[in-house]
């Protein structure tokens, strides 16, 4: 089961979500994340959130959803409510879409870092329901109302 996470800029959220589901790659998930408008680097505050909480930063870079046109992604979770605005890619159109509007921490008032934790520890909780079920065994309808369900 492929999984891409797509956000503006693949500086935060996405990635956080990606990381998070790499730790839970027992369950035989890929997980990828890009951005419509991929920034220059993972926001710094991103890397000490997911350092702090124990996941990898691994290979883990900002990149353009336009680099994964051959990959195919069984299901493709928007996170960027300015992403829903945009053309997506031709390459989700078969995919099990899901949206999972979250705020961009950096550009939240308060502190930083437990801004970024915030929507490190609500994603965490998503990706676990997520995947307590058995993803592969559902039809796409069983699926798509499996992810929108984890969001209550």
């Amino acid at each position: 089961m492929k999984i891409l996470y797509l956000s503006t800029n693949n500086m935060g959220r996405s990635i956080i979500a990606e990381a998070i589901t790499r730790k839970y790659l027992f369950k035989g998930i890929k997980a990828m994340s890009g951005g419509s408008h991929p920034g220059d680097d993972i926001h710094p505050v991103a890397f000490r959130v997911l350092k702090n909480n124990h996941c990898s930063s691994t290979n883990l870079v900002s990149k353009s959803w336009d680099s994964f046109s051959g990959w195919e992604p069984d299901i493709v979770i928007t996170l960027s409510d300015k992403v829903l605005k945009e053309k997506c890619p031709a390459y989700v159109g078969g995919s099990v879409h899901v949206h999972w509007g979250l705020p961009d921490p950096s550009a939240q008032f308060g502190n930083m870092e437990e801004n970024f934790n915030k929507i490190f520890h609500i994603l965490d909780e998503r990706i676990k329901k997520m995947l307590e079920a058995d993803l592969e065994a559902m039809d796409k309808t069983e699926l798509r109302a499996h992810l929108k369900k984890v969001t209550q």
